[in-house]
């Protein structure tokens, strides 16, 4: 696929998915440090600013520039304040595949927003990046994640054992993915 010359925005009924920037440290540092979102992603918060700056270079803004993928920012429409991230990694262009990954504050939860934000990120994903396959890795104990995925239509395909190591701790993560033919917008 060739590279979208600007960074394509997408809106769904109450969401806006938009760029990140360095300008957003403050709410990435912030988000990638709740607990709950921490234990989620079993991934380390940054420890400083500059760290944080680095990291949202490295995950957000950089992907879409090098063309190896793409991270949204969520913004309620009526708030205009980011209040997640979703996007696309290990974008393998060859084989027509890609990861998803995706994060959102607690206090947000149970409302319907990822499955928005990702049902919007999925049709991006199979439309215009002409995905076939859409991968998903989940700690085993995020079992609110799995049902999120479930209910838009991944399946299982096996358990990564002792796949990750957090807090001192080997954890399994669940494999799921979704392939073109399968999906339907919801």
């Amino acid at each position: 696929m060739e590279k979208p010359k600007e960074f394509p925005q997408l809106e769904t009924s109450r969401l806006t998915l938009r760029e990140m920037t360095l300008d957003d440290v403050e709410f990435y540092f912030h988000h990638f440090n709740n607990e709950k979102i921490v234990e989620g992603s079993i991934f380390p918060g940054p420890k400083s600013l500059e760290t944080a700056k680095k990291e949202l270079e490295l995950y957000c803004v950089n992907p879409f520039k090098e063309n190896r993928g793409i991270r949204w920012g969520i913004i309620r429409r009526e708030h205009d304040e980011l209040i997640g991230t979703c996007g696309y990694y290990d974008w393998n262009k060859t084989a027509h595949r890609a990861e998803i990954g995706y994060d959102l504050e607690p206090a947000y939860w149970g409302q319907g927003i990822m499955t928005e934000a990702l049902q919007a990120a999925l049709q991006y994903g199979f439309e215009r990046m002409r995905l076939n396959r859409i991968q998903v890795l989940i700690d085993s104990k995020n079992t609110r994640s799995v049902k999120l995925v479930d209910k838009l239509g991944f399946k299982r395909e096996g358990v990564l054992r002792q796949y990750s190591h957090f807090n001192g701790q080997f954890r399994d993560e669940i494999c799921l993915s979704l392939l073109k033919e399968e999906w339907t917008r919801s």
